[in-house]
């Protein structure tokens, strides 16, 4: 084989790989490094190949190794996600999270107080923004504190199942408003991978793990 072929072949090459590593390489890494080794070798003496070129390759060899280690560690990461999201299933969770879905049978709702409060509200809303039902709280001390909606509305008439959204209001005296957050517990039936991240799935609906607050029981 002449000296110009083995550099036509090489440099075709290269050039595949380098269109290759936006998609689905053609070549790995020791493919890559195999051929490299090979034109430095078949290189004539006398007219080697242009420094610049020679760089240009060395660079893409180094950025298919470090995609390759990238994607390595997301696939670890992801893994390692869903195993620990599996060991949530069959277990109460407490999420921070505002939205939730209600099923025969009613749903736990809470609140997180950051200060003592006088008033303490929490306003449940249909897909519409309609306020369907309130509850007022007793508990008004620093802290979580649940309790448990029957799925009535202000008038004692089930609501339909469906989506909701829990809003807190919490006040000190008449208008010092405290900071509050709103609270789900629920229970993991399910989990569910996927490239927006590790979401589980709980009789009050799909949260995502991220949400997740508290592990409750054994």
């Amino acid at each position: 084989m002449s000296m110009t072929a083995i550099d036509g072949t090489t440099t075709s090459a290269f050039s595949a790989l380098g269109s290759a590593t936006s998609s689905q390489p053609a070549l790995g890494k020791d493919d890559f490094l195999k051929l490299l080794v090979s034109q430095l070798q078949n290189q004539d003496p006398l007219n080697p190949s242009d420094p610049t070129a020679f760089t240009a390759q060395l660079a893409q060899f180094s950025s298919l190794e470090q995609l390759s280690n990238v994607n390595k560690n997301l696939e670890q990461l992801v893994a390692s996600q869903g195993l620990d999201a599996m060991s949530f299933i069959g277990r109460d969770v407490v999420a921070e999270n505002s939205a939730f879905r209600l099923d025969a049978g009613g749903v736990d709702l809470g609140y997180r107080l950051n200060g003592s409060a006088d008033e303490v509200t929490l306003f449940v809303q249909d897909s519409f923004g309609r306020t369907v039902a309130s509850l007022s709280a007793d508990e008004l001390t620093p802290g979580e504190h649940f309790l448990a909606w029957d799925g009535k509305d202000e008038n004692g008439r089930n609501v339909p199942p469906g989506d909701y959204q829990l809003l807190v209001s919490a006040l000190q005296g008449e208008d010092k408003a405290v900071s509050a957050t709103s609270l789900v517990k629920t229970r993991v039936t399910g989990v569910d991978l996927d490239s927006s991240g590790t979401l589980l799935e709980t009789d009050a609906g799909g949260i995502p793990m991220t949400r997740i607050r508290r592990v409750l029981g054994g």
